[in-house]
């Protein structure tokens, strides 16, 4: 009983510390809104066309961050998820006589995890539900013994 007990014991420390060590603290970042990044072809005449296309969209409503890539010809704009690629497009387009369209990348191949990341997101409360049952567990092996009803 004493080995139940102390192994009882010992699996809710550990569920429990798991548990706070995994938890992510509450940061005022997770009120912000998400952050979208959108590069577009921008086909700049010269270095000079494409950097002041930069500077022009940095100013623009919901756009936090522009750069622009002269040896790739790409604008790259991180915005709110409010403003959409296509609104961003047609502002470009206003601004610039050359052609714009959005980059498309190609999927990234090789490997990747085997754990899904939903499954690492619920691994803490796991932990916390395993800590709780194994508490509880403990509890009503303390209340009662075997062969004495817990009321006597």
């Amino acid at each position: 009983m004493k080995k139940t007990r102390f192994i009882l014991s010992l699996i809710t420390m550990l569920c429990l510390a798991g548990w706070a060590w995994l938890r992510k603290p509450y940061s005022p970042s997770q009120e912000l809104e998400p952050i979208v990044l959108t590069a577009f072809d921008i086909h700049a005449d010269r270095p000079a066309g494409g950097y002041a296309l930069a500077e022009a969209a940095a100013g623009w409503r919901g756009v936090t961050a522009s750069s622009y890539n002269p040896a790739s010809g790409l604008l790259a704009l991180a915005h709110t998820s409010s403003v959409t690629p296509r609104d961003l497009t047609s502002r470009l387009k206003v601004l610039t006589p050359r052609p714009v369209s959005i980059k498309v990348f190609p999927e990234p191949a090789g490997t990747s995890c085997p754990v899904p990341a939903a499954a690492l997101a619920t691994l803490p409360g796991w932990l916390l539900g395993a800590g709780i049952f194994s508490a509880a567990s403990l509890a009503l092996l303390a209340l009662g013994r075997p062969g004495k009803p817990v009321w006597q």
